[in-house]
């Protein structure tokens, strides 16, 4: 048993249960992805007023930075004095996102594993993966054993030839045809297709979705410097690393990342308008002593 089976094997009947329902694979993620985003939006509301938290204080933790830059013990201390007065747990944004985590690692092995999690191949009596493939190759198939999304789109090539070679049982198929695509391909950056439409929107909703979030969140303006430039690579890099996914793996993925990008796009407006970011604190006013200090230097 895999360590993410857990979550995976759920969700594998819920993506089985949709795509019997609506019998097309491109619906069906959109579907899938909905309710996913569903269940994880009490951990993406609780990030965000985390977020909203730590924005508030900035001036004073920019602040702190600056006067106790040569005493890291007294900073660790001011800071969580800090936190202490706004009521602000530090880990509060971390938490979600390491809940998150293995859900959306599930997610990915349902998309890339669709016949051990949708079709469930070597369970309730069906073949296994390994007899089923051995089967195709018999047939001339090329597809190789771990490409169980390749395998899955031989199954619908032949699925008369496995009817008659497993006669008693029901092997579910799944067409990934989606409004003239292939799904179950990676796309071939060597030859012009509309499939490479698919790392180009990747990338391009991945860009908008920080962007937009960043924007809404007001972080663009009230971070420090050396944070802004972190923000600002990373809104770069993820789009760069999106579409580089989406071009080594098969297009299900890459039209999963799109639809969950455009789905976060429009939550994010709407806890936007729910939970505002908050007014900035003040900075509390210095001492004389330290004005005084600080007219000195100059």
């Amino acid at each position: 048993m895999r360590i993410f089976d857990i979550i995976n094997i759920p969700l594998g009947y819920l993506f089985r249960y949709i795509y019997l329902l609506l019998s097309n694979y491109g619906w069906t993620l959109v579907v899938f992805t909905i309710i996913t985003k569903a269940i994880l939006l009490p951990l993406t509301i609780k990030q965000q007023k985390s977020m909203m938290q730590m924005q508030r204080i900035q001036p004073r933790m920019q602040e702190l930075q600056k006067k106790y830059q040569y005493d890291k013990e007294k900073l660790n201390q001011e800071t969580m004095k800090l936190y202490q007065e706004n009521n602000i747990n530090p880990m509060g944004g971390c938490l979600p996102l390491l809940i998150q985590f293995p859900l959306l690692i599930a997610l990915y092995n349902i998309i890339r594993s669709p016949l051990s999690y949708v079709v469930q191949l070597g369970k309730h009596g069906l073949p296994s993966i390994s007899e089923v493939h051995t089967f195709l190759t018999s047939l001339g198939s090329t597809v190789q054993l771990h490409d169980e999304i390749g395998i899955a789109a031989e199954m619908s090539k032949h699925a008369e030839a496995l009817a008659a070679h497993f006669p008693n049982v029901d092997i579910m198929q799944i067409d990934f045809s989606f409004f003239g695509l292939n799904l179950s391909q990676i796309p071939n950056i060597n030859v012009l297709s509309p499939l490479l439409l698919i790392p180009v929107l990747a990338g391009l909703t991945t860009y908008l979705q920080t962007f937009i979030t960043n924007k809404l969140n007001g972080q663009s303006k009230n971070t420090a410097n050396d944070a802004g430039s972190s923000m600002k690579m990373m809104t770069y890099f993820f789009p760069l690393m999106t579409v580089f996914f989406s071009v080594s793996l098969p297009a299900g993925l890459g039209f999963y990342w799109i639809i969950s990008n455009i789905i976060q796009i429009v939550q994010q407006y709407i806890m936007t308008k729910y939970f505002p970011p908050q007014p900035i604190a003040e900075a509390a006013p210095k001492h004389f002593r330290e004005r005084e200090a600080e007219r000195r230097k100059k």
